[in-house]
């Protein structure tokens, strides 16, 4: 059985200027969670990295529009015989929703070699070495992305 906790909802605008109140509302979120300050910081840098990909790439120049930011735990009883022998497994669930003109497809999120030596381009890198699971979801409704990040603790 999973159980969820939703943690934060925060919608901004899809802008370069929202970054610091982006890692700061995740810190706060992430403060109560138990885990070592490392933890928390890969996380904030993970989850900026993606936001910054979806204002660069999803919205690009010349469109405007917000970026939604939901953060859950989810909570699953692992192993166990349904007595209090199992452990619980939690997890991170970020959900980043855009809301661009366009789809942006598994395809085109890809880092670049790592040995081509130039600034940027890196952003899908440390996004898929920090978190576990990495998956572009398919919208439901309109335009936009989905892209949904989680970590195992």
């Amino acid at each position: 059985m999973t159980a969820v906790e939703k943690i934060l909802v925060y919608q901004f605008p899809a802008c370069a200027e929202q970054m610091g109140s982006v890692r700061h509302k995740l810190r706060e979120a992430l403060a109560h969670s138990g885990q070592p300050e490392a933890v928390v910081n890969h996380v904030v840098l993970a989850v900026g990295e993606a936001c910054m990909n979806i204002i660069q790439h999803a919205y690009g120049p010349s469109d405007k529009g917000d970026i939604l930011l939901e953060v859950e735990w989810q909570f699953a009883e692992a192993g166990g015989n349904g007595g209090n022998g199992g452990n619980e497994r939690r997890e991170l669930v970020f959900r980043l929703t855009d809301f661009a003109k366009h789809k942006t497809c598994a395809e085109q999120m890809r880092s670049r070699p790592l040995d081509e030596i130039r600034p940027g381009g890196l952003g899908c890198h440390i996004i898929n070495e920090v978190m576990d699971k990495v998956v572009l979801l398919e919208r439901q409704v309109g335009c936009g992305n989905v892209l949904e990040l989680r970590k195992r603790l």
